[in-house]
C-alpha cells in the first residue's frame, strides 16, 4: 500500500450541545447492556514466536499472560499446551494455543465475509504508523473507505484476516444516527427492500483513499464474481 500522508481533520459539523446529548443516550443504552465487553478471542497456532512478533512487536499489544497447561481438558491426558494472550487497551485480549500434540492448526474461514476480526484505533495517526510498521517487515495490506469507518486490512502469520479500524471525526453523530435506525432498516430488508441506505458515505472525510483492485486482491479472497 502507499505511503499516504495524514492530512489534518476537519472540525466537526455538529454542536457541543448535540454531541453532549447523543453521549448520553449512548451512555444509558451502554448502561443497560449485561454483556461489558469482549474477554479473549481465541484461535490456535503453529508458530507462537510468529504470533507473538505481530500482535505484541507490531500492533503493540502486550502479551499479559502466558499459561503453561499440561493436561488436555478435554480428555485429561498428560499433553502439554500452551496459551498465550495479547491485551488491548480495554482489557480484552486476542490470544493463541500452541498444541504440539495435535495436528497442524486449520486455517480459519479464508473469506472476509466468513470471518475476519475487527479492532479499533484512536486515530488515523496510529493507524499510519501500524501500516509503516507492516510494509517495513512486507506485510501486504490494503486499505477500504467504509463510509461509518476506514479500515485496514491485513493478515497475520496465521493467514488470519485482521481488520484495523479508525473512525471519522463525527463518528458520534453517525453510529448514534445508525442505532436510531437499525430495527427499521432491518424490517425494510426483511420485507424485500435490498436498496443502499447510506447515501452520506461518500461525503465522509478520510485522509486516505480506497486502495487499488489489486492491493485489495493481495490480501482480500479474489474470487468473488
Amino acid at each position: 500500500m502507499a505511503s499516504v500522508q495524514v492530512e489534518d481533520k476537519p472540525k466537526s459539523k455538529f454542536s457541543a450541545e448535540r454531541r453532549d446529548e447523543l453521549q448520553r443516550i449512548r451512555d444509558k443504552r451502554r448502561a443497560g447492556i449485561p454483556i461489558l465487553r469482549l474477554h479473549h478471542h481465541a484461535i490456535r497456532t503453529d508458530d507462537m514466536e510468529a504470533t507473538r512478533v505481530f500482535y505484541e512487536d507490531i500492533l503493540q499489544l502486550p502479551m499479559v499472560h502466558t499459561m503453561k497447561m499440561a493436561i488436555d481438558p478435554t480428555n485429561g491426558k498428560p499433553t502439554p499446551y500452551v496459551h498465550c494472550f495479547f491485551e488491548l487497551a480495554d482489557g480484552a485480549a486476542i490470544a493463541f494455543f500452541l498444541t504440539p500434540h495435535r495436528d497442524k492448526a486449520p486455517l480459519t474461514p479464508q473469506d472476509a465475509f466468513d470471518h475476519h476480526f475487527a479492532v479499533k484505533v484512536a486515530s488515523f495517526e496510529q493507524l499510519s504508523s501500524i501500516r509503516k510498521r507492516f510494509d517495513e517487515r512486507k506485510y501486504p495490506n490494503c486499505g477500504i473507505n467504509h463510509g461509518f469507518c476506514y479500515s485496514l486490512y491485513v493478515r497475520d502469520p496465521n493467514n488470519m484476516l485482521v481488520e484495523i479500524v479508525a473512525d471519522p471525526i463525527d463518528e458520534l453523530e453517525m453510529n448514534e444516527r445508525y442505532a436510531a435506525e437499525a430495527h427499521k432498516e432491518w424490517l425494510s430488508w426483511t420485507s424485500g427492500d435490498h436498496s443502499h441506505n447510506e447515501e452520506d458515505y461518500s461525503s465522509v472525510f478520510y485522509p486516505w483513499p480506497n486502495s487499488s483492485v489489486e492491493e485489495m486482491n493481495r490480501v482480500l479472497p479474489a474470487d468473488r464474481t
